[in-house]
C-alpha cells in the first residue's frame, strides 16, 4: 500500500511549555514564559523572526500556538523535502500564505497549511506542488456563545456573521432543525451546525491562499452540510480515541456552479472541536490525523542535521 499523499498532523499544546503565570494576561507574562527552560529550548529551534513573532503575543497561550505552528511548518519541510532543519526556511507566497523558500535550485517542493484554535494545532501537507491544501480548526466556546444566543436569540446572533455567508447559507443556518426538545441541546446543535459551515468555508478559502476577507466569500456556498457528532454521542465502534464522526459529502458551489474537483472532510474531535480539510484534487488521499509527540515527532534531532536523513511520520 502506498503512503497517503496528504499527511495530517495534530499537536495539543495544553500541557506543553507551561507558563509560570498560567493563562495570565498580565503585562510581561509572555516574556516570563519565554524565559522558562522548556519554552526557551523550543524557541531556540526557530529563526529569530519566528521567535520574535511568538513572543509578541500578549498571552502565553497564544504564544504557545504560534510556537507550535512554526515548529510544525519546519518539520513538514524537513519531512517532505529531505532538507536539514537549518535549510527549512518558511516564507510567504504572493497571498501571504506560508510556504517553503528553498535556498538551492531544484530542491523538492511541499504544500502545507496550518490552523490553530483552543489548544490544538493542525498541519496538512503534501510533497510537490500539484495540490493546494487548506485546514481549519474551530474550538466552540460554549461559555461565550451560549449566553449570547440565549439572550439575543439564535437568528440575531447568527446574522452578526452574515457578511461571510450567502443568503442561502444564512437561511440554512438560521432554519436548521436539530430535533432536540431541550433548549440547551437545541442551541448547542445550532451552534455546531453554524461552526461546521464556518470551518468548511475557512478551509476552502485558505486552500486558495486567502481568508474569509476574500471578495468572493459570499459567492461561495456549502450545501448538504452534515454536523459530525463528538465521540460521546457516537457508537464507540465507529470512532477511535478522541475522534468523533467524519463527513466528506458537503457540496461546494461557487457563483452558482458546483465545484467538483475539491476534496473536503469535516471531523469532530473531543467535545468542542471541528476540523475541516480541503484539497484541490480529488485524486489525493488524506491520511488519518496523527497526533504528534513533541520530542519524538517534532523537535529536530541529530538526523535532521544531515541532508536526506529525516523522520518518517
Amino acid at each position: 500500500m502506498t503512503e497517503p499523499q496528504v499527511f495530517r498532523w495534530l499537536l495539543d499544546v495544553q500541557h506543553l511549555w507551561p507558563s509560570p503565570l498560567g493563562d495570565s494576561h498580565r503585562t510581561g507574562a509572555t516574556a516570563q514564559w519565554g524565559n522558562t527552560h522548556a519554552a526557551k529550548e523550543a524557541l531556540d529551534f526557530l529563526p529569530l523572526n519566528e521567535r520574535e513573532k511568538a513572543l509578541r503575543f500578549f498571552a502565553p497561550r497564544d504564544a504557545k500556538l504560534s510556537l507550535a505552528s512554526s515548529l510544525l511548518k519546519h518539520r513538514a519541510i524537513v519531512r517532505a523535502c529531505r532538507v536539514p532543519w537549518s535549510a527549512a526556511i518558511v516564507g510567504q507566497d504572493a497571498n501571504r500564505k506560508p510556504c517553503f523558500i528553498p535556498s538551492i535550485q531544484g530542491t523538492p517542493k511541499v504544500e502545507f497549511n496550518v490552523s490553530h484554535h483552543g489548544t490544538l494545532v493542525a498541519l496538512v501537507g503534501c510533497a510537490g506542488d500539484n495540490c493546494k491544501l487548506g485546514v481549519d480548526i474551530v474550538h466552540i466556546d460554549w461559555a461565550k456563545d451560549y449566553p449570547s444566543v440565549l439572550k439575543n436569540g439564535f437568528p440575531k446572533w447568527a446574522r452578526i456573521f452574515e457578511s461571510v455567508y450567502s443568503e442561502r447559507e444564512m437561511r440554512d443556518i438560521i432554519g436548521y432543525q436539530t430535533g432536540e426538545r431541550e433548549q440547551e441541546a437545541d442551541i448547542s446543535g445550532k451552534l455546531r451546525h453554524f461552526y461546521a459551515h464556518w470551518c468548511l468555508k475557512e478551509a476552502y478559502v485558505k486552500m486558495n491562499g486567502e481568508a474569509l476577507v476574500a471578495s468572493w466569500v459570499q459567492e461561495l456556498e456549502f450545501r448538504n452540510v452534515k454536523v459530525p457528532l463528538p465521540l460521546s454521542r457516537t457508537p464507540s465502534s465507529d470512532c477511535a480515541g478522541l475522534w468523533g464522526q467524519t463527513y466528506n459529502d458537503a457540496e461546494i458551489w461557487l457563483r452558482g456552479v458546483r465545484v467538483a474537483d475539491v476534496q473536503l472532510e469535516l471531523q469532530a474531535y473531543g467535545e468542542d472541536y471541528l476540523i475541516a480539510t480541503a484539497g484541490s484534487s480529488t485524486g489525493n488521499t488524506f491520511s488519518a490525523f496523527k497526533k504528534l509527540d513533541l520530542l519524538q515527532d517534532v523537535y529536530p534531532t541529530d538526523r535532521d542535521t544531515d541532508q536526506g536523513e529525516v523522520h518518517a511520520l
